[in-house]
Parts: structure tokens; C-alpha cells; sequence
């Protein structure tokens, strides 16, 4: 076998540049998720203050 130098380099750049990027990629489009507005809040809450209690667990 004829190992070059770039190999090792090649595997160094994959193994920490892999999750680096992941990660990147995650903080930078997770927080892009949808947030309910005020009035969404305030309906919402209102909806899970009448149906405290009344739900039935399986």
C-alpha cells in the first residue's frame, strides 16, 4: 500500500468538519422554526386552560 500525507488530512477535515457543519447547519436553521404569535399564544392558552382535567389517558 502507498499511503500519502493528504490521506490523514482528508480523514482529519471529515471527521471534525462533519459534525462542525452539522451542528452549524442545526443551530442556524432550527432556529429559524415557526414561533406563535401573541394572539396564537393567548388562544392557545385559553384552549388548554377549558380542556385542563376533561382529557382521558388511554
Amino acid at each position: 500500500m502507498d499511503w500519502d500525507i493528504a490521506d490523514g488530512w482528508v480523514w482529519a477535515v471529515v471527521i471534525v468538519g462533519g459534525p462542525l457543519l452539522i451542528g452549524i447547519f442545526m443551530a442556524v436553521f432550527g432556529s429559524r422554526r415557526r414561533r406563535l404569535s401573541r394572539t396564537e399564544q393567548k388562544i392557545s392558552d385559553q384552549a388548554a386552560h377549558e380542556n385542563w382535567g376533561k382529557e382521558r389517558v388511554r
